[in-house]
């Protein structure tokens, strides 16, 4: 029989026809003698009068046990969703395809047999060089340990199977850095006289195409004429981050090439793959490094396609709204003999690792209960194990169960340590098995059970449901009033509240710009409502003036509100506060904006700073000074390494201009830097650049602005860390300078001092490479050409530690000696020897922060520490760690996320509380009193709240942080921080657009190393997990320290098993450094 031919596809496909329409007929015949009904359904029912069973409840459609429908694939989608959000994102994605030339199934092959033909032995040895395959990953750790895998298998209508595996390593064993890409990943041509064999099986199975212009018609192609794999990828002499989820893997222009149906491929059309399984396995296997959930999505793809099918169409005169969902299933399926003998053979289709326990959701007395048509309702209801769910049996288990008590368990984590009896419906101690807990899909349409689920989400060993309704003593009347009292939710009067809040603290002036922030960015549904209840409160130090009637009180208070307003780009005539006209609340004689620069108060520190300009710093002060005496345009850079001064001789200069009665406007590229300037401010918010820049975007400020104004005034224009700021940015600034003052010469001839060091990190380009980033830099710009350079070189820091120096300067000049390819060794005086990640990083954080209890009373001194490091995965790691260290009383912030598109919340809003993106603040906030904390968003910059400015923090409310800022210009002033909505960015890695509301900080114990630019700390502590990825980032990490001795480094070695060496990466790129001469 297993030599008939075609005649045993035939009969393979209908036979399992056979049986899987049996499986469905059965699940139709049960629903005809089932029913289902919620408990307090039934007993409402019976109170009614009703006691036949057959005429209660609704029919079961399709349910989720029948594997493969439309439920069971979106079941499994959830769960491999949960992996992510319990271990993190993915690490592996690899795809291996059958190849019909094996010779276990060639051998078993008669004369007359061809492949196709032989269903029965493509799936056996498929599965079997699975099960191998698994053994090789799971089993002898090829890639490293495995935390968690889901797989699937797929089959074309061509027939053949593949497999797809998405695997999550152990923390240990993960790959932070392009030379360990290397050490499993390949993209290139073998040497055909090193590996003969490898060089052959590459050729056979890990060529792609050709396509593109070599071959149009190649099943690749698109309707744009443009490869869907993007091949031929471009060479690279290393491997690199990418621009997605997968990294740019090493393709050298090596001058290997192969000849595949008459064209010639080099290492661009080099499918990626690993060699030892290449050579096991000999098929097609791709092994890609990944880093985002896209993966996840692909590899269950077909939950949203359904299973393959083909298309007809019957027309008919007579129209039928039945849904059926079994008949709907079977409409037009299309399955192949493979696929057919595979699910006879009765061999797993997809496994996951752990596996994941769906857990019951359900309203007090709202189970669902399925009985027998023929039963009686009393017979049912009598029933105690029909009352008896997963959630009913958690709570009863943290009120008797004395390990349940003490374990403190969220109920999605009760599965990690007991099992569910579904014979008796009762938990049971687990004895053996990782299981994770999923909790069911609730989505914000269903009410109460919607509620119900976020408070099981965060509450703790609770012990029925009117425990999860009960805060501190009293018992909420909703599930919805419950998680607004425990913080989980925003509430409607959550602007009321925290204007309440503010009160205690007696500060009006403070209390004004708290309105104005919540005003500008977090609008109320009703603020006049708002403004009425409060406006003695805001009002309250202005009413002391007694010669001020009612009404000139409340002008006095909105104007200046109003003010505070129209620096944040708004004003208050856009909230419809009041009846006054707007023009009695405005003066346009003076707006805030120039009212604010005129009172910038110079010191007679900054003053007499002028006398003490070395050479060079003499120099540059003289030349700008000329071209403001003389009123002729000048626009200059001013570069120099860390430690010869720029920001010394910016105050110099802000002090001279100022002093005499002009207006200078200090900014910088970063929230850090501007912070150290009197007065300083963002770029961005400055000169309202847009976030997200390209050559078609400019400033958005009208002429008749107060800012448009107060530019017409400005004497002179300070532009620090220039270099890390993208040319779109400053050619913006200056179309908008001409606009503005209708002039065609370049910044309208005003005089404008640009600083920073090229030698530090670049503009940042999202996924950019190398190319990228050096057409972002100024030096690329049409503005370059006209500035005039002037270079400072006497390093102030070096008479502390000459060599500390020096050191500095050879790597930020990329001239420091190199040990393999980019890799300098640093002195073992200033290096954390590795010896194992948890312990390193141990002694590392000690030798940062040695006595966390001493910061409590010297906040200066927490807040100028830092440990520095390459990613915010790794920040957050340090902090967490951090404030657990830190003593005090902890206060917890829970974040309330929405999915944009508001049909993907029961998806996604699980698996939005585990992510972080780049600005975002986390999920969970925990804050102890005096931790330090930055500000994550420009609230409002005149006062200090910009983004970078690093706080205390010293008091805690629901939905207000009073803190004090603790660096800058503002140094000791309190403030008030509420939350506000934040919106995710466009980032590949998090492709689910949300907006979480939250307040806009972070802790600050640890940092980008990106992030500290511009700062200069007492101590610093770099953790190079991975190392340093982009141009002048090790540079600027050391550079924030002033001597050797305050810098520690901590580097892992690129594997566990490697031999730590006293070696890190450093890039530099020189071409950035020769065109802007500093090499």
């Amino acid at each position: 029989m297993l030599h008939i031919g075609r005649l045993l596809q035939q009969y393979s496909v209908e036979t399992y026809i056979k049986l899987e329409t049996s499986r469905l007929e059965f699940h139709k015949h049960r629903q005809q003698n089932l029913r289902t009904e919620v408990y307090k359904g039934l007993m409402d029912t019976i109170i009614g009068g009703e006691t036949s069973a057959s005429n209660i409840g609704k029919r079961i459609i399709l349910p989720a046990s029948f594997i493969g429908g439309p439920r069971d694939m979106r079941r499994r989608y959830m769960d491999a969703m949960s992996l992510v959000q319990r271990y993190g994102k993915p690490d592996i994605f690899l795809t291996m395809t059958c190849n019909p030339s094996w010779p276990e199934i060639k051998k078993h092959l008669a004369d007359e047999d061809e492949i196709q033909n032989r269903p029965d032995l493509v799936s056996r040895v498929f599965r079997a060089k699975i099960e191998q395959l698994k053994d090789d990953l799971f089993k002898k750790n090829l890639f490293g340990e495995v935390a968690a895998y889901t797989y699937v298998i797929e089959f074309h209508k061509r027939g053949l199977p593949h497999a797809h595996f998405l695997i999550i390593l152990k923390q240990r064993s993960k790959m932070f850095s392009p030379e360990a890409y290397d050490r499993i990943v390949s993209a290139e041509l073998p040497d055909p006289k090193e590996s003969p064999y490898l060089h052959s099986l590459v050729l056979k199975h890990m060529v792609h195409g050709p396509c593109g212009l070599l071959n149009p018609n190649s099943p690749c192609m698109r309707q744009n004429r443009k490869c869907r794999n993007n091949y031929p990828k471009d060479f690279s002499a290393y491997t690199k981050h990418g621009r997605n989820s997968y990294p740019i893997y090493r393709r050298r222009n090596d001058g290997r090439s192969v000849i595949i149906r008459n064209h010639t491929l080099d290492n661009r059309w080099i499918v990626p793959y690993n060699a030892y399984l290449l050579a096991k396995f000999d098929c097609h296997i791709n092994v890609e490094i990944c880093s985002g959930i896209e993966a996840v999505k692909y590899i269950h793809k077909y939950i949203y396609k359904g299973h393959d099918k083909v298309m007809y169409q019957i027309t008919s005169q007579q129209t039928e709204n039945i849904i059926d969902e079994i008949r709907n299933f079977q409409s037009a399926r299309w399955i192949c003999a493979p696929e057919a003998m595979w699910r006879i053979f009765a061999f797993d289709l997809t496994n996951i690792h752990p596996s994941v326990m769906t857990m019951h959701l359900h309203l007090q007395n709202h189970q669902s209960i399925s009985f027998a048509e023929n039963q009686t309702l009393d017979d049912v209801l009598a029933n105690e194990r029909n009352s008896r769910t997963m959630l009913t049996e958690f709570f009863s288990m943290n009120q008797t169960n004395k390990r349940a008590q003490d374990l403190n368990c969220l109920y999605k984590e009760f599965p990690k340590y007991f099992t569910w009896d579904e014979g008796d419906r009762i938990w049971m101690d687990r004895k053996r098995g990782e299981v994770i807990g999923r909790v069911n899909t609730a989505h914000p349409i269903e009410g109460e059970r919607y509620y119900l689920r976020m408070l099981l989400m965060h509450v703790r060993k609770p012990t029925s449901f009117d425990d999860l309704k009960s805060v501190h003593g009293h018992i909420s009347s909703t599930y919805k009033e419950a998680a607004e009292v425990r913080g989980l939710l925003q509430v409607n009067n959550g602007f009321d509240e925290c204007l309440s809040e503010a009160l205690v603290y007696n500060m009006p002036s403070s209390l004004r710009q708290l309105f104005a922030v919540l005003l500008v960015h977090s609008p109320p549904t009703n603020p006049r409502a708002l403004w009425l209840k409060y406006r003695n409160h805001l009002s309250e130090d202005i009413q002391k003036n007694l010669a001020l009637s009612n009404e000139q009180v409340q002008i006095q208070v909105l104007r200046l509100i109003d003010q505070y307003m129209q620096i944040m780009g708004k004003n208050i005539d856009d909230y419809n506060l009041t009846d006054i006209p707007y023009h009695l609340l405005c003066s346009d004689s003076c707006t805030k904006d120039i009212e604010t620069e005129y009172q910038i108060p110079v010191s007679d520190e900054d003053l007499a700073s002028v006398s003490m300009l070395n050479k060079a710093q003499r120099s540059a002060f003289d030349r700008i000074i000329e071209k403001l005496n003389r009123n002729i345009p000048g626009v200059f850079f001013i570069d120099g390494p860390g430690g010869t001064g720029k920001s010394f001789l910016y105050k110099a200069l802000l002090a001279t201009v100022r002093s005499r009665g002009h207006i200078a406007l200090a900014t910088a590229t970063s929230g850090a830097a501007a912070s150290l300037l009197p007065g300083g401010r963002t770029a961005h918010s400055r000169f309202k650049i847009p976030l997200h820049q390209d050559n078609s975007q400019t400033c958005n400020i009208s002429k008749q602005s107060s800012i448009g104004k107060l530019l017409k005034l400005a004497k002179l224009i300070i532009w620090d860390e220039a270099a890390m700021a993208k040319k779109y940015a400053i050619e913006s600034f200056d179309t908008m300078l001409r606009d503005i003052l209708d002039s065609d010469v370049i910044f309208d001839g005003k005089t404008i001092v640009f600083g920073g060091d090229f030698r530090q990190t670049l503009p940042v380009v999202q996924k950019g490479q190398k190319e990228d980033y050096i057409s972002a830099s100024l030096i690329n710009s049409y503005i370059w050409p006209y500035l005039e350079k002037i270079q400072l070189t006497e390093n102030m820091r070096a008479r502390l530690d000459p060599q500390f120096s020096d050191l500095l300067l050879r790597i930020g000049n990329g001239t420091q000696p190199t040990v393999g390819d980019s890799r300098i060794q640093l002195p073992s005086s200033i290096l954390i020897p590795f010896v194992d990640d948890a312990a390193s990083l141990d002694e590392l954080i000690s030798a940062v922060y040695p006595s966390l209890t001493d910061f409590i009373y010297n906040t200066s001194a927490v807040i100028n520490r830092a440990i520095l490091t390459t990613t915010n995965e790794f920040v957050h790691h340090i902090n967490n760690l951090l404030i657990q260290r830190f003593p005090g009383q902890e206060t917890r912030y829970i974040s309330f996320n929405q999915t944009i598109d508001p049909s993907k919340q029961a998806d996604h809003g699980d698996f939005l509380n585990t992510i972080q993106p780049p600005g975002l603040p986390p999920h969970e906030l925990i804050l102890k009193p005096y931790c330090p904390i930055i500000l994550l968003r420009n609230l409002n910059p005149a006062e200090g709240l910009c983004n970078g400015t690093r706080l205390t923090c010293l008091n805690f409310a629901r939905n207000l942080i009073h803190a004090q800022i603790a660096s800058g210009n503002h140094i000791g002033k309190q403030v008030f921080i509420p939350r506000i909505p934040l919106h995710s960015s466009n980032d590949e890695s998090y492709p689910i657009p949300f907006k979480r509301t939250q307040f806009p900080i972070s802790l600050c114990f640890a940092m980008t190393i990106n992030k500290s630019q511009g700062q200069t700390l007492d101590f610093v502590g770099i953790y190079l997990k991975e190392p340093v990825f982009s141009h002048g980032q090790l540079y600027v990490a050391m550079s924030r320290a002033r001597t050797a001795k305050k810098l520690k480094i901590l580097i892992r070695p690129v594997t566990l098993e490697c031999i730590p060496q006293n070696t890190t990466r450093n890039i530099v790129y020189q071409e950035i450094l020769t065109a802007a001469t500093l090499t």
